[in-house]
């Protein structure tokens, strides 16, 4: 559903006393007009989620922090679930950031992965986000270099036209990302809470794997399963799971099989002893 329309109106501005401190950190990013949004600009935020695979909510997305879910990866943890079309990103920008990453090649990253699978989060909204949930921290360099004038024996400031603040990932994030990558939301869901249906996930997984497919097509793979009959369960159903599990992607045309899937899928045959 699209955004309700906005006033066009630029903000009223005010001008600052010339003995006034300005703070470029100090921003209340909740009162940022997204027709005002700065996407350069780490601290700025999209705030209508319109697309799919947006947090389930209307308006302003959920808020996750430590403080709210107990802790940084308890707040990711949350975070994540609730985006499973966003998680490979999240995921993607955690892993990134990993021993430090400036935020000009985290965009570049994100704009290649949402490439077939837009949002209307900017990347460093996601990672503002993530800041949020206690996931990454951000290093901000000097904005002056000292220069040395030889010639006229004076040293001076000289303020760069350009920052590109570092984001680094927090260890309770990388710990996480490292159970998602080992396939722990595979075996909570596929192998636990929804184990009765393995065989049809299994049937779904392998269709998937010999050629990407869209949903009528999973649907009519999973409907000739009994069991899929009494509870009635629909190829969606299927599919979201295997979403949530990092196992299925949307590729812009068709669900296709992701390389953490297909190495699941190959555990759980040799489980059952399978070829």
């Amino acid at each position: 559903m699209s955004p309700q329309p906005r006033g066009t109106e630029a903000p009223t501005l005010s001008l600052l006393a010339f003995d006034d401190e300005f703070d470029p950190l100090a921003v209340d990013d909740t009162e940022i007009d997204q027709e005002w949004m700065d996407d350069d600009n780490p601290y700025d935020t999209i705030d209508y989620p319109t697309m799919r695979n947006m947090p389930e909510t209307n308006g302003h997305a959920p808020v996750y922090t430590p403080e709210r879910q107990g802790s940084a990866k308890e707040a990711l943890r949350a975070m994540v679930r609730q985006n499973p079309g966003r998680r490979p990103v999240l995921l993607g920008i955690v892993g990134l950031c990993e021993g430090g990453c400036p935020s000009s090649k985290v965009s570049e990253a994100v704009e290649a992965w949402q490439k077939d699978n837009r949002s209307v989060y900017a990347p460093m909204t996601l990672c503002r986000m993530l800041e949020r949930a206690g996931a990454l921290t951000l290093e901000m360099p000097e904005t002056t270099e000292e220069q040395h004038d030889d010639q006229e024996g004076v040293t001076y400031l000289e303020i760069k036209e350009r920052v590109d603040p570092i984001w680094h990932a927090t260890p309770e994030a990388l710990e996480l990302r490292a159970e998602y990558e080992g396939g722990a939301e595979f075996r909570r869901l596929v192998l636990g809470e929804d184990a009765r249906y393995v065989d049809v996930y299994e049937a779904v997984m392998e269709r998937v794997r010999q050629a990407p497919c869209g949903e009528p097509d999973i649907d009519a793979l999973t409907s000739g399963f009994e069991i899929t009959q009494k509870p009635r369960r629909f190829g969606q159903h299927f599919i979201d799971v295997l979403e949530m599990s990092d196992c299925l992607v949307w590729n812009g045309s068709a669900w296709a099989l992701t390389d953490l899937g297909a190495a699941l899928l190959d555990e759980l045959k040799a489980s059952k002893g399978e070829n």
